[in-house]
C-alpha cells in the first residue's frame, strides 16, 4: 500500500480528460445515464470508457508514457520492467461501483511477476476508495484513498480487493496499470479477460523493458 507523489502540472491527466469530456470528472454521471450495479463483465461499459480508449493514442498516451518513464521507474528503481500499454480506466457513478466484484487479479489470469499501480483522478476518498485486504487472507479490509497527485501500489495478486457502492453525489474516476518485472517475467499463454491481449511484451505489455 505504498504511495508516491507526482506533479499534476507535469502530468495533467485530469485536465486532459476534462477537456475531452467537456465537464469536470466528478460530474460525469450527469451525462452518462443510469446503470444497474456493475459486474465484472459490465464495469467497462459506459460511453466515457469507450471515449477514453478511443482517444487514448492521440490525447493521453504521451503523458501516460512519460509518467511511466519518469515516475514509475523511480518508484521501482533499480528494477527493469515492461508496462501495461493501455491503462484500465475506472468510473464509479453515484449509486454504483467502479470495480465489478471483489477479486484477486489471479482470478483474471494475471501473473505473480506483476506490480499494480493506481492513479486517482476524482473522488477517491473514504468509502468510495478501493478496498483491499490488509494482508493476504486476513479478511480485514482498508480503504486506500488516492487524491489527485498520488499513485499507490498494493498486492493485487494475493489480496482480495474491490469497491463498495458510491454513496456520494460525485463520480469516482481513476485509472490503474500493471508492470511486469523483467527479472521475474516468464511467458505464458494467459491473456486479459477484457481485451483478450496476451500477457506478453508487445501485446498487453510494452515491447521493451525500461528502467530509470
Amino acid at each position: 500500500m505504498k504511495k508516491f507523489q507526482y506533479s499534476t502540472d507535469k502530468y495533467p491527466f485530469k485536465r486532459i480528460l476534462e477537456e475531452i469530456y467537456g465537464c469536470k470528472l466528478e460530474d460525469l454521471h450527469h451525462f452518462l445515464g443510469s446503470f444497474p450495479p456493475f459486474t465484472r463483465s459490465s464495469d467497462q461499459s459506459t460511453l466515457a470508457h469507450k471515449v477514453f480508449y478511443s482517444i487514448f493514442g492521440n490525447h493521453f498516451q504521451q503523458t501516460y508514457t512519460t509518467f511511466i518513464q519518469h515516475i514509475v521507474t523511480s518508484a521501482v528503481y533499480p528494477h527493469r520492467f515492461y508496462y501495461q500499454q493501455i491503462p484500465t480506466f475506472r468510473i464509479g457513478l453515484p449509486g454504483n461501483r467502479f470495480v465489478g466484484e471483489y477479486h484477486k487479479d489471479t482470478f483474471y489470469n494475471h501473473q505473480p511477476y506483476e506490480i499494480n499501480f493506481n492513479v486517482g483522478l476524482s473522488n477517491c476518498f473514504g468509502e468510495t476508495s478501493l478496498r483491499t485486504e490488509r494482508h493476504p487472507g486476513s479478511g480485514i479490509y482498508e480503504n486506500i484513498e488516492c487524491p489527485y497527485g498520488v499513485l499507490f501500489s498494493f498486492d493485487h495478486i494475493d489480496c482480495n480487493h474491490g469497491s463498495e457502492i458510491n454513496a456520494t453525489t460525485s463520480t469516482v474516476v481513476s485509472f490503474d496499470f500493471r508492470i511486469a518485472l523483467s527479472d521475474l517475467y516468464f511467458e505464458t499463454s494467459a491473456s486479459s479477460v477484457n481485451t483478450k491481449s496476451e500477457f506478453k511484451p508487445g501485446s498487453y505489455f510494452s515491447s521493451y523493458a525500461i528502467s530509470k
